[in-house]
């Protein structure tokens, strides 16, 4: 039987929050926000850097304006501007190295970068567009380094705090993250990236009451962000309240934002609560965008159905949705209504089906003995004995098939291919009461042989 009410009690939280904070999340700080922050540090704090020449300030009124329209023009006038001169400033290396970042040629940016921090240990911009520099290209300790060195020097900014937070946590520094994040909210308390980082940070230290709370403000903040309503659902599922997920899914359903595992997720949380006509509607609106496996989940409730004696209701059901199986789907439908028809002792039609889910995969063992199973309780010996011969040759089936077998053939009083099949299913696993049975078998085989000698 599918695993249909396992699976609804173990891992709903789990794939919500791993779809909010592992596969959907964006990280803070898109490359355009890295470059606007490099931008806009173009101009100079008086009396807090290092100057330039006058020779270089000509230069920068020159080209400044160049910088973010013509970058790779802008960085040849430049070059050709300073063949000859003498080492630039760090005043202008820090030029120098927003012009190569904004030209892409990130290697050359972080070489003037750090020739303007090497000049001047304090230029703070430096070290915090190097951070920037280190963020964008995933290098997190080194971020750090350089961010914390800014905000020793005074950066107090929501977007330094916030990267530093965000690198202190992919660095394996939760604590130091969590204070990072907390002084960025002091400065931008509405900022989304900055929440969602905290969000995650508690998500992941199974703080949910915390991480609970940072959610909805998500929710409210960004109420078309499809993950933010995933995560808040899979929060409360953490903390075991079903029916606030279910009114969180439903809502994000009725916005329109519900992604097919949202909408199985929400059919699940009915099912375990036997809604079930609640369950079929999330189950088939899941099937408009995931069909296989929305089809899935609605073949494992028409088996948990037949599992609490509810067949009929799991005919139905099946009845229903049939029409609407996509055709990957088809064979686990058809096993599930084997099922049924086997609960009827409708052998016919449940042989029907399963030759029809195996025309499309023959060779599948699981198929093969159960249509034995069929052929057999059917009285079809001749066909069930060839059926599981087959399904003896497929590794997954091949135990359960030579039981089968030995049962057949100890019903026509073959004792001894009885005995060769119960051997070869205790070759492949060690069972004490197959052990038991072969023993009972061998005894009966011998008083059959001493009768025939008399």
């Amino acid at each position: 039987m599918f695993p249909f009410r396992t699976l609804l009690q173990a891992g709903l939280a789990g794939v919500l929050l791993l779809g909010a904070t592992a596969a959907q999340a964006r990280r803070p700080a898109s490359k355009e926000e890295l470059s606007r922050i490099i931008n806009e540090s173009a101009g100079f704090l008086k009396n807090r850097e290092p100057e330039m020449t006058a020779g270089e300030y000509v230069l920068y009124e020159k080209v400044v304006a160049m910088l973010a329209v013509q970058p790779d023009f802008a960085m040849q006038l430049l070059q050709g501007m300073m063949a000859g001169k003498e080492r630039p400033s760090p005043a202008f290396e820090f030029v120098l190295g927003n012009a190569q970042y904004t030209a892409n040629r990130l290697d050359l940016a972080e070489a003037h970068y750090r020739r303007a921090v090497e000049q001047f240990p304090q230029y703070l911009r430096a070290w915090a567009n190097l951070g920037v520099l280190h963020y964008g290209a995933g290098r997190y300790d080194q971020a750090v380094a350089s961010f914390r060195r800014a905000v020793e020097l005074g950066d107090n900014s929501s977007d330094t705090l916030g990267m530093l937070a965000y690198a202190l946590q992919r660095a394996g520094n939760a604590v130091g993250a969590e204070m990072a994040y907390l002084r960025a909210l002091s400065v931008a308390p509405d900022c989304p990236d900055w929440i969602e980082g905290l969000c995650d940070l508690y998500t992941q230290g199974k703080q949910y009451v915390r991480a609970e709370s940072l959610a909805r403000q998500l929710v409210k903040l960004e109420p078309r962000e499809a993950r933010h309503w995933q995560h808040y659902a899979g929060l409360l599922l953490a903390q075991e309240r079903g029916m606030d997920a279910v009114v969180v899914l439903e809502s994000a359903w009725g916005l329109q934002l519900a992604d097919a595992e949202m909408l199985l997720q929400l059919g699940d949380l009915y099912a375990q609560q036997k809604l079930n006509p609640e369950a079929l509607a999330s189950y088939r609106a899941a099937m408009k965008v995931a069909p296989e496996a929305g089809a899935k989940r609605l073949v494992g409730m028409a088996r948990m159905l037949a599992e609490d004696r509810q067949a009929g209701a799991a005919a139905e059901l099946l009845a229903a949705v049939e029409k609407d199986v996509p055709a990957e789907g088809r064979g686990e439908f058809l096993q599930a209504r084997a099922e049924l028809t086997i609960l009827r002792k409708d052998w016919t039609g449940a042989r029907r089906d399963l030759e029809e889910a195996l025309a499309a995969r023959p060779l599948h063992g699981p198929l093969l003995l159960r249509l034995g199973q069929v052929l057999k309780m059917g009285d079809a010996t001749i066909a069930a004995q060839q059926v599981l011969a087959a399904a003896a040759q497929r590794p997954e089936s091949a135990y359960r098939a030579h039981l089968e077998l030995a049962d057949l053939e100890l019903r026509a009083r073959h004792f001894g291919l009885c005995v060769e099949h119960l051997e070869q299913a205790l070759a492949l696993e060690n069972s004490p009461p197959v052990q038991a049975y072969l023993a009972k078998i061998k005894t009966l085989v011998s008083s059959h042989e001493n009768n025939t000698q008399h």
